[in-house]
């Protein structure tokens, strides 16, 4: 399997159910796997599943971390932090994520769009992003992607 296969999102989810939640489009992709937009059946709640690609969900401390990504962020209890609602295994094996899903834009996507933001903007981004990381770090939780 190639790197640039890695990263293509497995359309093939798009309909399945995972846990109570119908997959209905991607969202995003990355290295360890895709985001997608899903619905509760029963709800209607929306929700955001991030699923692990196969060959790391194969690998348990691959799966431990992931699991403990889901803990910590719930432990966390913050405005600023996606709140999980679940996780576990899909019936292919693949580890996943549900989590609120949040509509806007993302801070890259913003910038892209606007270029430079204007200094009262850049501060109040700041302070609200500095704000969920004291929410993580009061719960001895250091994000490493940062």
């Amino acid at each position: 399997m190639t790197a640039e296969s890695r990263r293509a999102p497995d359309e093939t989810v798009l309909g399945a159910v995972i846990g109570a939640y119908r997959i209905i489009e991607v969202l995003n992709q990355g290295g360890m796997g895709a985001v997608y937009r899903a619905e509760h059946t029963l709800l209607g709640k929306r929700a955001a599943i991030k699923l692990l690609l196969p060959d790391l969900s194969q690998d348990e401390e691959m799966v431990h971390r992931f699991f403990n990504e889901a803990k910590a962020a719930s432990a966390i209890q913050h405005p600023g932090i996606v709140e999980i609602f679940d996780f576990g295994y899909h019936d292919d094996g693949r580890a996943y994520l549900v989590m609120e899903f949040l509509d806007g834009e993302s801070l890259g996507d913003r910038l892209h769009a606007r270029g430079r933001v204007p200094e009262l903007e850049a501060a109040i981004l700041t302070r609200a992003i500095a704000g969920a990381l004291a929410a993580a770090h009061a719960k001895g939780i250091v994000h490493r992607d940062l």
